[in-house]
C-alpha cells in the first residue's frame, strides 16, 4: 500500500535532521530525533515542547512541532501526530521554506494513510508534489518529487504509469540512485505485463535487473516478472531457470509471499509442459504457503493426481482385458457421482450458514454470531500479552480485579468509540496499543472486554473485523471484486491466509464462497 511507501518520505525527513548544522540549536533537533526519541520518548517530547517555546523563527517553531509529530507517530499515537503536523503546516504556510513544507505534508500523508483517511492522504501528496517543485536545491527537489510520485502511483492506479515515468524523469536529474530507479522499472514492467504488453514488460524488467542491487526483494520481483513474460512467450527452459533462482532467494530470505508467488508460477510452467508430477509438487507448496486455504489443498492435489493418472494411462500398456477397463470406468463414474453428492450437500450446508448470518443481521444489526467466535493464528506479541493477562488472572482467581466502576465505565466508553471509529481495522492493534491509547493497563482492558463483550481480546478484534468486512461485501459491490489479499488488508489482517482461516472459523464458509452466495442473492432479486 501507499502508506508503506510514504515511509520513504518520512525517512528523508529524519535523515535531513541528522545532518550536522552550524547552529547548535539545530543539532538538538537531530539528537532528539535520532537518539532521545528511541531511548526516552517522554523526555524527547519535553525537549520538543521546550524548543517550541524558545523558538525565535517560524521555521524553528515548525521544526519543534514536526519533531513532536514524528515522536507520536513512532508511538502509533496518530491522532496526536496529526495535530502537531497540522500545527507545523499552519506555521510554515507563512514562510517560503518549501523543503520543510514538503516534509510536513509527507508526514501528514503517512498518518492519514495509516488511519485509512485516504482522501486526505491523497490531497497531502498532491500538495506535497506541487510544493516540492518550489525547492531551490535541484538534488533535494528531484529526490522529494520522485518520492511523492512513488506514493501517488499507489493511490491513483489509473495514473500509476504516468507517475512512475515522471519519477524517473526527476531521478535522472540527480546522481544515480539504482535502488529507486530500479524500483520504478520493475513497477513499469509489472504494469505492462498486466496489460499484456509483453514486449515492453520484458524490456523494463531487464532494465530493472541490470540496475538493481542483487539480493534485494525488488530484484526478486523483477526476476520473477521476467520469468512470467518468458512463460507467456513459451520460452520454458529460460523461465524455469529464473523461477528456480527466485525460489532459492525466497527460501533463503524466508519470504513466504515470494515463495508462494514463485511456486504458483512453477506449477503453471510444469502444467504447460505436461510435467504433472512437478506441477503437483509446486501446487502443494503453493497450497501450504497459503496456510490451508479453504478447499485449496484438496482441489489442487485432486486436479494434479488426475493429470498424473492420465499421463500414466497414455503411455501404459494396453494389455488389460475389456472387463477390467469397464470395471475401472464404472468405479470412476461411481466416484464422480459420490463426489458430486458430497459437494452438493456441502454447498447446501454452507448456504444455510450464509443465510443464518444474513438473518442474524436483520434481527440484531450484526452479522457475526457470538457462538461461532474462534480465535485462530495469533502473532507472537499477542500471544505474549494474553499469556501475561492469563498469569495475572490466575494469581487472583479468589479475588475480584481491583478496578473501580468509574475506570471500568471509562474503558467501556473508550471501546465504544474504538468500535465506532473502526480503528480495529488497523493491523497494529494490540492490547498494549490500546492500553497506551486508553491510558490504562492491558489487564483492565482484557477484563472489561471479557465481562462486557463475552470473549477474549483477540476474538473480540476478529469479530469486529469480520463483521466489518461482511457488511462491506453485503452492501458494496466493489468489495466483491477485491482479491482476498485486498480484503484482508482492508480489515487489518497481516495476510490473506490468516484472514481466510479466521473468516471460515467464524462464519463456517470461505470468503470466496460467501461472495458467490451474495452474488446469487443479488441475481435472484434482479429477476423479480
Amino acid at each position: 500500500m501507499a502508506k508503506n511507501l510514504l515511509l520513504l518520505i518520512i525517512l528523508y525527513s529524519t535523515m535531513t535532521w541528522a545532518q550536522k548544522s552550524a547552529q547548535p540549536v539545530v543539532d538538538i533537533y537531530a539528537k532528539t530525533m535520532n537518539e532521545t526519541a528511541t531511548e526516552d520518548p517522554v523526555r524527547a517530547l519535553k525537549i520538543a515542547d521546550s524548543l517550541a517555546k524558545i523558538a525565535k523563527t517560524p521555521e524553528l517553531k515548525a521544526k519543534s512541532y514536526l519533531l513532536t509529530a514524528n515522536i507520536y507517530m513512532f508511538q502509533y499515537k496518530l491522532g496526536r501526530s496529526v495535530k502537531y503536523g497540522e500545527m507545523a503546516r499552519e506555521v510554515l504556510s507563512k514562510t517560503d521554506n518549501y523543503e520543510l513544507q514538503a516534509r510536513t505534508l509527507g508526514l501528514l500523508a503517512e498518518n492519514y494513510g495509516t488511519l485509512k483517511l485516504y482522501e486526505k492522504a491523497e490531497k497531502c501528496l498532491d500538495e506535497g508534489l506541487k510544493t516540492a517543485d518550489k525547492i531551490k536545491d535541484p538534488v533535494k527537489k528531484a529526490l522529494v518529487q520522485s518520492r511523492f510520485c512513488t506514493a501517488l502511483a499507489q493511490y491513483k492506479p489509473e495514473k500509476a504509469l504516468d507517475y512512475h515515468f515522471k519519477a524517473l524523469e526527476y531521478l535522472s536529474k540527480i546522481p544515480t540512485d539504482s535502488q529507486n530507479v530500479g524500483h520504478h522499472y520493475q513497477e513499469i514492467g509489472s504494469f505492462y505485463f498486466t496489460t499484456k504488453k509483453y514486449k515492453l514488460s520484458k524490456e523494463y524488467y531487464l532494465k530493472a535487473i541490470n540496475i538493481l542491487p542483487k539480493g534485494t526483494i525488488t530484484m526478486a520481483f523483477a526476476q520473477n516478472g521476467l520469468g512470467e513474460v518468458l512463460l507467456e512467450e513459451k520460452n520454458y527452459s529460460e523461465a524455469e531457470k529464473i523461477f528456480l533462482k527466485t525460489l532459492e532467494f525466497a527460501e533463503k530470505s524466508q519470504n513466504t509471499g515470494m515463495k508462494n508467488l514463485v511456486a504458483q508460477c512453477l506449477a503453471d510452467l510444469y502444467d504447460e509442459t505436461k510435467q504433472y508430477q512437478k506441477a503437483s509438487f509446486y501446487r502443494k507448496m503453493n497450497a501450504k504457503t497459503n496456510a490451508k486455504l479453504a478447499g485449496g489443498i484438496s482441489y489442487y492435489v485432486a486436479k494434479d493426481n488426475n493429470k498424473i493418472e492420465k499421463e500414466k494411462n497414455k503411455y501404459a500398456s494396453w494389455n488389460n482385458t475389456k472387463n477390467i477397463v469397464i470395471g475401472i470406468a464404472s468405479l470412476f463414474l461411481l466416484s464422480l457421482i459420490i463426489v458430486f453428492i458430497i459437494n452438493k450437500k456441502k454447498q447446501q450446508e454452507e448456504y444455510k450458514k450464509f443465510k443464518s448470518i444474513i438473518d442474524h443481521y436483520k434481527e440484531k444489526e450484526e452479522y457475526v454470531l457470538e457462538t461461532q467466535i474462534i480465535t485462530s493464528d495469533r502473532d507472537e506479541i499477542e500471544k505474549e500479552e494474553e499469556k501475561i493477562v492469563e498469569e495475572m488472572d490466575s494469581e487472583n482467581k479468589q479475588t475480584d480485579i481491583a478496578i473501580n466502576k468509574e475506570t471500568e465505565a471509562k474503558i467501556l466508553e473508550q471501546l465504544e468509540h474504538f468500535e465506532k471509529d473502526e480503528v480495529y481495522n488497523n493491523s497494529y492493534i494490540s492490547l498494549s496499543f490500546l492500553a497506551t491509547e486508553f491510558n490504562t493497563n492491558i489487564r483492565y482492558i482484557s477484563y472489561v472486554v471479557k465481562k462486557h463483550k463475552g470473549v477474549d481480546f483477540k476474538s473480540y478484534i476478529n469479530k469486529l473485523r469480520i463483521n466489518y468486512i461482511i457488511h462491506k461485501l453485503n452492501t458494496s459491490p466493489k468489495y466483491r471484486k477485491y482479491k482476498v489479499g485486498a480484503l484482508a488488508e482492508e480489515c487489518g489482517f497481516s495476510s490473506h491466509s490468516k484472514f481466510t482461516t479466521i473468516f471460515k472459523s467464524i462464519t463456517g464458509i470461505s470468503p470466496s464462497t460467501f461472495i458467490s452466495f451474495i452474488e446469487q442473492e443479488e441475481a435472484k432479486r434482479a429477476k423479480k
